[in-house]
């Protein structure tokens, strides 16, 4: 058998891809849309239509990178079907690509790092782990201490311990930034 054999998605295959990948698209288009709902739409068609067409890929990163295209290129269809000007007109061709294309890459990043924080944040403690979630959604620790019935102190304690197992379980991604 060939190491670069091209293998179809099963359907159980296909529903974990869906549950895996379906958040951060969402959250991928609409940085597109500012609208999470149509985000959502959207996501869901490309799902539908790649399902449909059943391509087969070579690695995991293949399927990602071509559900973050599709999903892209659908949003920017539905931006331009909706007339809403995304780029300045007044940008030769060229240039308009470059900054779409680093838009692309920054919103992939963006939302990836997110999905890995929460990943991370997920086998913490569960109260650490809440307190995490609640500082990522700009809880000030007054709010989070209150929230959760807990001192201003307990808040701070329990934010020093889960950055610093964050720090151990995410250091691989910790090294890929700084390398950049």
């Amino acid at each position: 058998m060939s190491k670069n054999k091209l293998h179809p998605i099963s359907l159980e295959g296909y529903k974990t891809l869906f549950n895996t990948l379906y958040p951060p698209l969402c959250l991928f288009a609409s940085k597109y849309l500012g609208d999470i709902e149509e985000s959502k739409d959207i996501v869901q068609e490309v799902f539908i239509k790649i399902w449909e067409k059943n391509p087969q890929f070579k690695s995991q990163n293949a399927i990602k990178g071509y559900f973050y295209n599709a999903v892209k290129n659908r949003c920017l269809d539905y931006l331009k079907s909706k007339h809403v000007k995304v780029l300045n007109q007044a940008t030769p061709a060229h240039l308009l690509q470059i900054e779409a294309d680093d838009y692309f890459l920054s919103q992939v990043t963006t939302v990836e790092t997110y999905a890995q924080l929460y990943k991370a944040i997920k086998t913490l403690p569960k109260k650490m782990g809440k307190v995490m979630e609640l500082t990522l959604n700009n809880y000030s620790t007054n709010e989070i201490a209150e929230e959760l019935s807990v001192t201003v102190s307990t808040v701070r304690n329990q934010k020093v311990a889960a950055i610093h197992k964050l720090r151990k379980t995410l250091k691989s991604l910790l090294l890929l930034f700084t390398t950049l």
